[in-house]
């Protein structure tokens, strides 16, 4: 599989770079914080004294960093892509329905994960406007989550994942400011579970970034 999308990408390039120089970009771009209004999913149903309802609470605002290629196309069309990096915390709520000193009637567990993001866009210019669409290719790099103190928890390693994005900017001689609308085709907690069941979410992740991009 990784053989594969290196050669692809190898030959998109080879071919793309023949009608244009490609530009060096680097960007940086940050995604308002979150509450969350789905609701929960009872845990361990067998269990009265360790039974919970469990909730994203809240999704920290979130920062990105990344550099790239742009490739102008015909017309007014151009290719851009590169890696981006981020870091995304997020707040889960957890309700006992028997509380004790153990397990209080209200607790909350943070998970930390550090991430690396290859985004490729096809965009249109039209005049100072650009807008731009594409997918996305996701790798987790490190995960800190305080869920994994519960009995019985396990986290799957995800692999790659994938997303998809689009927005628009204005762009004045080599800087840019947009907003960009991103999703991902997992839902929150994929490859979670407590004495083996799932923590998946009805939410599937999707959010607002504000960014700026500067080419050379």
């Amino acid at each position: 599989m990784k053989k594969l999308m290196f050669i692809i990408s190898a030959l998109l390039l080879n071919i793309l770079s023949a009608w244009a120089q490609p530009k060096l970009i680097i960007n940086a771009g940050i995604s308002p914080g979150l509450k969350s209004l789905q609701q929960s999913i009872i845990i361990n149903r067998s269990d009265p004294h360790t039974e919970f309802r469990f909730k994203l609470s809240e999704v920290k605002p979130q920062f990105y960093f990344g550099a790239g290629i742009h490739l102008s196309l015909r017309g007014p069309f151009f290719l851009e892509a590169g890696l981006t990096y981020t870091q995304k915390t997020s707040l889960y709520q957890m309700n006992f329905r028997m509380p004790s000193e153990v397990h209080p009637a209200e607790k909350y567990m943070s998970e930390t994960e550090k991430s690396i993001l290859l985004p490729v866009n096809i965009g249109v210019s039209l005049g100072h406007i650009d807008v731009t669409s594409g997918m996305t290719i996701m790798k987790t790099l490190s995960t800190t989550n305080d869920l994994s103190h519960l009995e019985g928890f396990q986290q799957d390693d995800p692999g790659f994942r994938f997303g998809w994005q689009m927005g628009v900017r204005y762009t004045i001689r080599r800087a840019s400011l947009g907003i960009e609308y991103q999703g991902t085709l997992n839902r929150v907690c994929h490859g979670m579970s407590v004495n083996k069941q799932s923590l998946e979410l009805m939410n599937v992740p999707r959010n607002f970034v504000v960014k700026m991009q500067f080419g050379f």
